[in-house]
């Protein structure tokens, strides 16, 4: 009798090329929204005040 060999049938290269430009996608949007978007100057992403009020990081009375 004669042997057959059967071999696994190997994985396609697109999956990982997919796989790659996904997690590329993933960080160019995580980079985008943290960081350009702090540095906009939108009240809501800076945090920054938008009364105009400016507090004492020290309490007067305990100033000189």
């Amino acid at each position: 009798m004669a042997e057959i060999n059967v071999e696994p049938k190997k994985r396609s290269g697109w999956v990982w090329i997919i796989v790659v430009l996904a997690l590329i996608l993933i960080g160019w949007l995580l980079y985008v929204y943290v960081f350009q978007n702090a540095q906009g100057g939108d009240a809501e992403m800076t945090g920054t005040p938008t009364s105009g009020m400016i507090l004492p990081l020290v309490p007067t009375f305990l100033t000189l």
